[in-house]
């Protein structure tokens, strides 16, 4: 009594995708490091006649959330608290990306469908996204052009957010509706099921008997998933992580776009972030 439980459907992680061709002009490889990034990120804007070729996904909204999370984790640091040493150095290093001029400005627009059209287009040379990527570029025939793998790590680890979906069944439902419920759970957490889906969607699996029939096409894919989720993590699950993305978006605005000082402004949403906790009743600060 007082437990939920919840069916897992499917987990998904971005992955980063590499334009072979540009990158071979430029004479770089895909970037390990968040400072082989920077590294990068130059050449590229040298080989494409001063324009930076980098997106990241800073749209406003949940896309910034988890690219800015990422790089907090990444760099040591907490969402949740957003002062620390780690996130101050997460901050300060994209702003310093930004200011160089070498995140092109559609990042600000990049969130999951946008990517797809900068890769396509060629507006970003290195950009990450959800994995489903692959199989819209798969079905015009130019996955070939993209090396796709897990990403670059910061100086504290790589840092992937874990998203996806799990399936529920609401209080109060009973009966036929509750058996035909549990029965379309049980058939979409099944092998046959779940193949499909990374058949078609290249969406990772909740089964590892899965991935026995994954496209040739795909395999590259689904390495750089794997890869991916071994430092994969879940955003924590608390209720005041509205405030806590209005904030990191606010940091994107102000700190990386403006070039404001970090420290102050990082303070004062740290604060924010703190008073939503106890308005909520959360125990804060949260427990490492």
């Amino acid at each position: 009594a007082g437990r939920q439980y919840f069916l897992p459907f499917r987990p998904n992680i971005q992955v980063t995708y590499v334009n072979r061709g540009r990158f071979q002009e430029a004479g770089v490889g895909p970037p390990a490091t968040a400072e082989e990034l920077r590294a990068v990120a130059r050449a590229l804007k040298a080989a494409g006649r001063g324009m930076p070729r980098v997106t990241l996904a800073l749209a406003e909204g949940a896309a910034a959330a988890v690219t800015i999370a990422e790089w907090v984790v990444a760099f040591g640091g907490d969402p949740l608290v957003l002062n620390d040493a780690g996130s101050l150095a997460a901050f300060e290093f994209l702003g310093s990306l930004w200011q160089e001029g070498l995140l092109a400005r559609e990042s600000l627009l990049a969130k999951y469908d946008t990517q797809v059209d900068y890769l396509q287009g060629e507006t970003a040379w290195l950009a990450a996204n959800w994995p489903f990527t692959s199989t819209v570029f798969a079905e015009q025939d130019v996955l070939d052009r993209f090396q796709v793998y897990a990403g670059w790590r910061g100086p504290a680890r790589a840092a992937h957010v874990i998203g996806g979906d799990v399936l529920g069944i609401p209080k109060g439902v009973g009966g036929r509706r509750r058996d035909a419920a549990l029965a379309l759970a049980a058939f979409l957490m099944s092998r046959e099921a779940q193949q499909h889906l990374v058949e078609r969607n290249a969406w990772p699996a909740i089964r590892a008997d899965a991935y026995t029939t994954v496209p040739p096409t795909l395999r590259e894919t689904f390495a750089a998933i794997q890869a991916a989720l071994a430092d994969g993590f879940y955003r924590p699950t608390v209720p005041y992580w509205t405030e806590v993305s209005e904030a990191m978006n606010e940091g994107v605005r102000r700190i990386v776009v403006r070039g404001e000082p970090a420290r102050p402004l990082l303070d004062a949403l740290h604060a924010r972030i703190a008073a939503a906790a106890r308005r909520s009743g959360a125990a804060y600060p949260p427990r490492r």
